[in-house]
């Protein structure tokens, strides 16, 4: 097969690359796009699904039928994106060396007998048992990493610590803000980033901290230190920050991002804080929650009664959590189901819509794809808050993994950016229990 031109490289595109990023197409610079046959029988057989996957096959297939694709040999193909790459298809195939146990009518190994079949061509997949495969073949192979998320995003806390002279931490103990300019020293020496929440040492008297945020330039004091909403007092400083972040109006702050092990408390505080400022301060109309799930679109639609019955099951952990905030335990939790004070979506729904002086919380993101996140972040309308919140380590999606999911892609996004609060929870903060907390610090010591 051709090269696009000199030095370029071919790249055979299997379907799950496609089915995560339906914009794929135009990622691979100036080099050459393979589609095998069997990529366009999955994708036809996933067209009619609902949710993300069906979303993201019918705006590729769209895409490749509107650019007159189809064209076949040496001399086919088509150009995309501004950078001379060429996308073709293929029904070449070779099977040999393919071991005799595997089953040459799959779709997977159809896509492998036709990278094997293209000279030098190097097959792109996010299927760690298809990657495994092609390196047993000896085909050249490489995980679709356009979108991956490097790992220093993921560590961040959106915390750190720095040291201020006798008289600028005098000044912040009145409760006064200090320019961060005569900070004499921060953690890793790094620049803090909007929001980002620090803990103010003397160097004189290191006993002695103050907690703040980083406003314009400034550290200022935390404003709600105090609250208890709904009744629930913060147990450690990460609860602290949450609280700080999940109270502040929707104009100043309207996306939180939480992350953490399970047992930190991301969902009691989200939804203590919503009720407060919902029912209590009325300064929202409604609570929206959502959750992702790794069945959920594909089984919705089997399942029986309205919508709210379809996804009361996945709600269950947050119902747990607002039994214990809300007086007369599940008959309060149901009343203001009923009065639409609080009110459960399913994700594939919020999409094309915008919320309106909401609450909008999205538990469990870590399993929300990237498109999926896309369409949570453009929800947001006037007065409207959006808090996601989720467990790197807790990945359900065989789709996705740390590097590559929602959760990942918004913190990459959105941190350090003045509409947005990061508040990453310690293993130590979890408050579930000793032994959550024991199981939490193993999983991450992996």
């Amino acid at each position: 097969m051709a090269a696009a031109g000199t030095g370029t490289k071919t790249f055979v595109i299997d379907t799950n690359v496609i089915i995560a990023d339906p914009d794929c197409f135009f990622k691979f610079d100036d080099n050459r796009i393979v589609i095998p046959d069997a990529v366009i029988e999955e994708l036809d057989n996933h067209k009619g699904d609902t949710g993300d996957i069906g979303f993201n096959v019918r705006k590729a297939c769209r895409f490749l039928d509107a650019s007159g694709a189809g064209s076949r040999g040496e001399n086919g193909g088509i150009q995309v994106g501004d950078s001379g790459g060429v996308l073709q298809f293929t029904s070449a195939a070779c099977f040999d060396s393919f071991p005799d146990g595997w089953d040459l009518t799959k779709n997977d190994n159809r896509i492998l007998a036709a990278a094997q079949a293209i000279p030098g061509a190097i097959l792109v997949s996010r299927d760690t048992n298809v990657r495994i495969k092609a390196r047993i073949l000896g085909i050249p192979v490489q995980n679709y990493r356009h979108e991956a998320v490097e790992e220093d995003y993921l560590t961040y806390k959106g915390r750190t610590w720095a040291y201020a002279g006798d008289d600028d931490f005098l000044t912040f103990a009145q409760k006064k803000p200090i320019p961060i300019s005569c900070l004499l020293e921060t953690e890793d020496e790094k620049p803090l980033l909007a929001n980002e929440f620090v803990v103010l040492k003397n160097r004189a008297s290191e006993d002695l901290q103050l907690i703040g945020m980083v406003k314009e330039g400034y550290l200022e004091p935390l404003r709600f230190e105090k609250a208890v909403p709904s009744g629930i007092r913060p147990r450690n400083l990460g609860q602290y920050f949450a609280i700080e972040a999940l109270m502040a109006p929707a104009e100043e702050i309207p996306l939180v991002i939480l992350t953490g092990s399970a047992g930190t408390a991301k969902t009691l505080l989200t939804l203590a804080c919503a009720l407060e400022q919902t029912e209590k301060k009325e300064l929202y109309r409604r609570i929206t929650i959502s959750r992702a799930n790794v069945e959920f679109d594909r089984d919705i639609g089997a399942l029986p009664g309205d919508e709210v019955d379809k996804i009361s099951p996945l709600m269950r952990g947050c119902i747990d959590n607002l039994e214990q905030i809300v007086p007369n335990g599940i008959a309060g939790v149901e009343r203001r189901f009923d009065e639409e004070l609080i009110k459960a979506e399913a994700l594939g729904f919020l999409r094309g819509r915008t919320l309106v002086d909401q609450i909008l919380y999205i538990d469990e993101a870590q399993n929300t794809s990237i498109s999926q996140m896309n369409g949570i972040l453009t929800r947001c309308g006037q007065g409207t808050k959006i808090v996601i919140s989720g467990d790197l380590n807790q990945i359900d999606t065989p789709r996705l993994d740390r590097h590559n999911n929602g959760l990942a892609h918004a913190i990459k996004l959105m941190a350090g950016d003045p509409d947005c609060c990061v508040v990453g929870f310690l293993d130590e903060e979890a408050t579930r229990s000793r032994l959550a907390a024991k199981v939490a610090a193993k999983i991450s010591a992996r």
